[in-house]
């Protein structure tokens, strides 16, 4: 018994790869998790429409721009644009500094008080009110030489009743999303790279069947046995745990089909480095954890620091998920999504130019 036990650590220690990557998770999921501020409510995304341009005002947006969980955007213009992305999660905020804002005094004498206007949604209440509180504090200390006007003057609130969504519902899409990228990278790496170490794939090269079909049939199976394990997690989800998909079932099986392509396509790519259907696994796994956490399966990229948010919008996942969201639970249209189709659609030609450029028979 002690020497099987003694074999199987030296063919465990030969198999360099899986090693590697058997170690190399728990230290990921250490790396990937500590970056998360669980704590935190994430960054406020703040459109600001300046009306005034007047010296108080470069003061306030130069102050508020000092507050750290707040990122500001000056790119918006129309208050009624901004209101709509609002309602729609698009935006966060919008603070529209009046044209009297150096002068409320004045302003008040003349058509009464004008107030800084914050608007928001109700998705984020903890959120909100801590937005709330802080520039109201800031414009009440700006204005704190500004005569006899009210604090509460000095900044109304619009609070616009937005449709909750259930945590549940965005966590269902994601875990959609999840299963379909593991068992596309996984599935077709770990089944190339056997076919390849049993020499089968040199076998097909001098059989009569052309090439291109065979790979055409195993990306086919694949995609169907995508759409089915989608078809079963969201009847799950919706018939057991009361989830909710809104939009076109057909659509979100549309999007599955698409994102399922991209992943087979990184399963090709990878069975190509893999020396054995071991390490092929490994791999997989390495792809597809980073891009759990990154591309918001669970959590909102919001919580990540720094540039991670930006660079997350790199990973295939992301476009995929924010598709998939957008039908199922807001109900949009599929040509509504058309920039995440598009970016799917630029992953699908360029991972099929790598793995056909690096693909490898024996």
């Amino acid at each position: 018994m002690v020497a099987l036990v003694l074999a199987d650590l030296k063919m465990m220690a030969r198999n360099r790869q899986a090693i590697f990557w058997a170690l190399f998770f728990p230290l990921m999921l250490v790396v990937v998790f500590g970056l998360f501020d669980f704590n935190g409510v994430g960054a406020a995304d703040v459109a600001v429409i300046d009306k005034s341009g007047g010296p108080r005002a470069e003061i306030f947006l130069e102050r508020l721009g000092g507050i750290e969980f707040l990122e500001l955007e000056f790119d918006e213009d129309d208050p009624v644009k901004a209101m709509k992305k609002i309602t729609d999660g698009d935006l966060g905020y919008l603070i529209v500094i009046p044209e009297m804002f150096d002068d409320p005094a004045a302003q008040a004498q003349a058509t009464g008080p004008a107030a800084v206007a914050l608007v928001y949604s109700t998705r984020n209440p903890d959120r909100n009110q801590l937005v709330d509180g802080a520039i109201r504090n800031l414009v009440s200390d700006i204005h704190s030489d500004g005569g006899p006007i009210v604090p509460a003057q000095l900044l109304t609130a619009d609070v616009i009743q937005a449709s909750e969504v259930d945590y549940f519902d965005n966590v269902l899409i994601g875990l959609l999303g999840l299963g379909i990228m593991t068992n596309s990278i996984i599935s077709i790496a770990v089944r190339i790279s056997t076919f390849r170490n049993l020499s089968i794939l040199k076998r097909l090269l001098v059989t009569p069947l052309p090439i291109w079909k065979f790979f055409a049939a195993e990306i086919t199976a694949h995609v169907l046995l995508a759409l089915v394990q989608a078809g079963i997690i969201l009847a799950l989800g919706v018939f057991v745990f009361d989830g909710h998909v809104n939009g076109n079932l057909i659509w979100v099986l549309a999007v599955t089909a698409l994102g399922s392509v991209v992943f087979l396509n990184i399963g090709f790519i990878l069975s190509a480095w893999a020396k054995s259907p071991a390490a092929a696994s490994g791999m997989g796994n390495a792809v597809a954890l980073p891009m759990m956490f990154l591309a918001g399966t669970f959590f909102s990229t919001a919580a990540l620091p720094g540039i991670l948010p930006e660079l997350s919008l790199a990973l295939p996942l992301t476009p995929m998920l924010a598709a998939l969201r957008d039908i199922a639970i807001d109900s949009e249209p599929i040509w509504e999504t058309w920039p995440y189709l598009a970016a799917l659609g630029g992953w699908v030609v360029a991972t099929a130019l790598v793995a056909v450029k690096v693909f490898k028979f024996g």
